[in-house]
């Protein structure tokens, strides 16, 4: 029954949208009552959001220990090609957002429902705040505070802690394992409300925009937010290709026809541990050292998702938009060091980019009902940013294969 559930529960939700719209329109009072429901959905979301955060990034960290020394160039390599492909898509999500700014044309309305929106009463978002906000003296408050990026750091320096530490942390490595498992488990068991609270949010948004005469305009946006993204993962996509081309000598049309088995079973199973075998076969087809694919490729399936890093660069650009938020250059460049942080905590787990949008939005003070006016189309977007970011990691495998040589055969660490 779960599992005949989960494989509708899509169609629900896509239902619950039109339904919303519908009665949004035709009858706005009635989400007066019901609007409870959506706050109950947002609240179940924050509640696993700090445990499953936590535990899969002390568990992707903790579970390289022991491999660390005899991988050290390979690592370097990976670690600095990784580090590249994340801040080029958060760029081109920042120059595209800033130079086209999709969200001026719509009304704050559809994700704070007539209510006033409140700043938050804090020192002003700079450097040095945000460097002392991601390093408190009580991880404990930050807890209870729901202060999530400073969790990531602490779970970020506890995963190495962890790798280093050998045999001694293996046991609570195994327990994030077990925690980041359960966790997602519960996750997945909270979206089964998602019809539920995304029928009271985006109808309560629509109500208040209708009443106000604003829907159509923040629809039109809302679609101009797509295209954008969209465009912005061509382009990222785009330079991957090119960068391949340089390196391996080989031509556009030989790659991408490759790399089809890729794409499709990317865009059909919406997931990156998934096409995993497929882009191995295929990475190595394409001339990348074995011995580097079978390292880098996995890891990459977790960390390296420039895509999903993309598309909260984007929602945090397009709300701040919409509500009017005046956003300087250094904040936004701190803001994308958010996104880049958020998106490795949540790389690894499947379809919970929502998890990683919670950790961005908190840090502009961006209302979390915005998460599900994104929800219905994050299906569609999901499907294209995996096929992004498995298509880049194969590229990936490929330059560091090519940069650190062709080799002889070499000792495998994995035994």
């Amino acid at each position: 029954m779960f599992l005949s559930l989960s494989k509708y529960s899509k169609y629900f939700v896509f239902l619950s949208v039109g339904l919303a719209i519908v009665c949004g329109i035709s009858f706005p009072q009635m989400f007066t009552g019901i609007k409870f429901l959506g706050d109950l959905f947002i609240n179940l979301l924050k509640l696993f959001a700090l445990p499953l955060i936590c535990s899969a990034l002390i568990a992707a960290l903790g579970e390289m220990s022991g491999k660390t020394s005899s991988l050290k160039i390979l690592a370097k390599k990976m670690i600095s090609y990784m580090l590249l492909s994340e801040i080029i898509a958060v760029a081109i999500a920042l120059a595209l957002f800033n130079s086209l700014s999709p969200g001026v044309g719509g009304n704050s309305d559809l994700i704070l429902h007539g209510a006033a929106y409140e700043p938050k009463g804090e020192p002003a978002f700079g450097f040095s705040n945000f460097i002392l906000s991601i390093f408190p003296d009580n991880i404990f408050h930050a807890l209870a505070s729901f202060d999530l990026l400073p969790v990531v750091m602490f779970s970020i320096m506890f995963g190495l802690g962890c790798a280093f530490g050998g045999n001694s942390t293996k046991p609570f490595v195994q327990l994030a394992v077990s925690i980041r498992d359960a966790s997602s488990k519960c996750l997945h068991g909270v979206m089964f409300l998602a019809p539920l609270g995304i029928f009271s949010l985006v109808g309560s948004g629509v109500a208040q925009s209708h009443l106000n005469g604003d829907l159509k305009a923040n629809m039109m946006a809302l679609f101009g937010f797509v295209g954008v993204l969209f465009i912005g993962l061509f382009l990222h996509a785009l330079w991957q290709l090119i960068a391949v081309v340089l390196v391996s000598k080989q031509t556009v049309s030989q790659i991408l026809a490759r790399s089809l088995p890729v794409f499709s079973t990317a865009f059909g199973t919406s997931s990156s541990v998934a096409t995993l075998p497929v882009a191995m076969h295929v990475a190595e087809e394409l001339k990348a050292n074995p011995f580097v694919t079978r390292f880098m490729l996995p890891l990459c399936a977790s960390v390296n998702v420039g895509g999903m890093m993309m598309y909260e660069m984007a929602a945090a650009l397009f709300f701040s938009q919409m509500l009017g938020l005046d956003l300087s250059l250094s904040q936004q460049m701190l803001l994308a060091i958010a996104c880049i942080l958020g998106g490795v905590a949540a790389g690894g787990i499947p379809e919970t980019g929502m998890v990683s949008l919670v950790v961005v939005f908190r840090i502009v003070n961006i209302p979390l009902s915005a998460i599900t006016i994104l929800l219905p189309l994050d299906r569609i977007i999901d499907r294209v940013r995996t096929v992004v970011n498995i298509f880049g990691n194969v590229c990936g495998v490929i330059i560091v294969s090519h940069w650190i040589g062709k080799t002889e055969e070499k000792k495998e660490p994995f035994s």
